[in-house]
């Protein structure tokens, strides 16, 4: 399976997430920096997916996930999940992830940006 995973390589929580993740070695990853790749974002704008509203992962060129979705995905497809990997998981999959912690973490990647002078809209 082909995975292509956008983020914001400017952003602290983006930029770790992208390094701890350990997707099954059978599936082809690649991992895109948004701020590089305007012309992907712009035709993901164009299917109504903003990644300023939060990660988005494309599997091979047609399904598209994003925000706590993506995370989602992305989580199924973990291999070798260690303790914190299995907490982790039992977190993302709760309502309260999704509904209150996924909001607040997309907030203070905005806050961070702005006070490191970085603009927070990709």
């Amino acid at each position: 399976m082909n995975i292509k995973i956008y983020y914001d390589k400017e952003c602290p929580f983006c930029n770790k997430y992208t390094k701890i993740i350990n997707i099954n070695k059978k599936h082809n990853l690649n991992i895109l920096n948004a701020r590089e790749n305007k012309e992907e974002i712009e035709n993901l704008r164009k299917k109504n997916f903003d990644i300023n509203n939060g990660i988005i992962v494309q599997v091979e060129d047609f399904i598209l996930y994003q925000g706590v979705e993506a995370i989602k995905f992305l989580d199924r497809l973990e291999e070798n999940k260690n303790l914190f990997k299995r907490f982790y998981s039992f977190i993302i999959n709760r309502d309260i992830f999704k509904r209150f912690l996924y909001p607040i973490i997309k907030y203070i990647r905005v806050l961070i940006l702005k006070i490191v002078g970085k603009n927070p809209t990709i």
